[in-house]
């Protein structure tokens, strides 16, 4: 059987710590597939890229033939990859464009997609899972939430359970706040300032503290379950600036919220008794309410390089079966 061809599409910290994760596992996990070829803004465009590329391409270096974002999709549609792993950045102004392009443009011409980006997935779920069907292709994206943690994934594992509401701590950033915040009494400011030195935090933190990576996070997770929630609809209030003085004994968390009903991102005291508020750092949690088992809680990493990879590996590992089955 050939071997199933990878398009890495955005090279920063994600697609290359994918890619040296996969040339790391993949003859250990019997896995046929072989990278193509990365097309990246900044460091070109790479034909059959070698692991000896990764200590220039964290520096930044130009690879390959330099690519012009305007040709992104037709180096996308002509390429001869059965699979797209698309690793551009988020961008919530437009609504996850130009990724949405990107992969739309994938899956048209016969390629499977994963993706780590939430924008698309978030803002235009009914669209992709459409074209998935009508192309027959596969949009996989379990790095855009809780990275390689098992999150929406584990319900696969629990046939005819029925999803009450879910909760959780969906971003690392302000979880790694508020726990400086209470484990050493800095303030907001200084946390925040603390988080961007260690990598936790951008420059520009906004989309952590103010709660949208959050919610689009919830809406992902809604969407897989079956609820229609949407941003515009959601209350999302962040951390900005809080006062977790004003809380008293409660420890406060960016909580995210979702039934059939509802959905919210906002800080939310919660008793010393419940483990997520023992959720400490730069940790993840998320509290699943199932008719079938009640509360079920999951903890772990939910961002950084080799965490996201493994979602992507696992999602590979779901593509490369599905397109191995569909041959036979």
């Amino acid at each position: 059987m050939r071997a199933i061809k990878v398009l890495i599409l955005g090279f920063g910290t994600v697609g290359q710590g994918f890619f040296e994760l996969l040339n790391k596992v993949k003859e250990e996990l019997r896995l046929n597939v072989v990278v193509t070829e990365i097309i990246d803004r900044r460091r070109g465009r790479i034909l059959n890229p070698k692991p000896s590329i990764l200590p220039d391409a964290a520096q930044g270096k130009l690879l390959g033939s330099r690519v012009d974002v305007d040709e992104i999709p037709r180096l996308i549609a002509e390429s001869d990859a059965d699979v797209m792993c698309e690793f551009t950045d988020l961008d919530v102004k437009s609504r996850g464009e130009p990724a949405f392009t990107y992969i739309t443009t994938a899956l048209r011409s016969g390629k499977h997609v994963i993706t780590t980006n939430k924008g698309p997935i978030a803002f235009h779920y009914d669209e992709l899972m459409e074209l998935s069907r009508k192309y027959d292709r596969l949009v996989k994206f379990k790095g855009t939430v809780m990275a390689g943690t098992p999150s929406f994934n584990i319900l696969n594992l629990l046939p005819g359970a029925h999803v009450e509401y879910f909760m959780g701590i969906l971003n690392g950033t302000t979880n790694f706040i508020l726990s400086k915040m209470y484990e050493e009494g800095l303030s907001f400011d200084d946390a925040l300032r603390l988080a961007q030195q260690l990598g936790y935090a951008e420059a520009d933190p906004s989309l952590d503290i103010d709660g949208i990576d959050a919610a689009l996070k919830t809406i992902i997770l809604s969407r897989v379950i079956g609820w229609r929630h949407e941003l515009e609809k959601m209350e999302v209030r962040g951390i900005r600036g809080i006062n977790i003085r004003e809380y008293g004994d409660k420890v406060v968390k960016l909580i995210a919220y979702a039934d059939k009903d509802r959905a919210y991102v906002r800080p939310v005291p919660l008793d010393k008794s419940d483990p997520l508020a023992h959720v400490s750092r730069n940790l993840n949690a998320l509290r699943f309410k199932l008719d079938t088992l009640g509360e079920l809680t999951i903890i772990g990493p939910g961002a950084g390089k080799y965490e996201t990879a493994q979602a992507v590996l696992t999602d590979l590992v779901d593509v490369v079966n599905h397109i191995n089955k569909s041959s036979k």
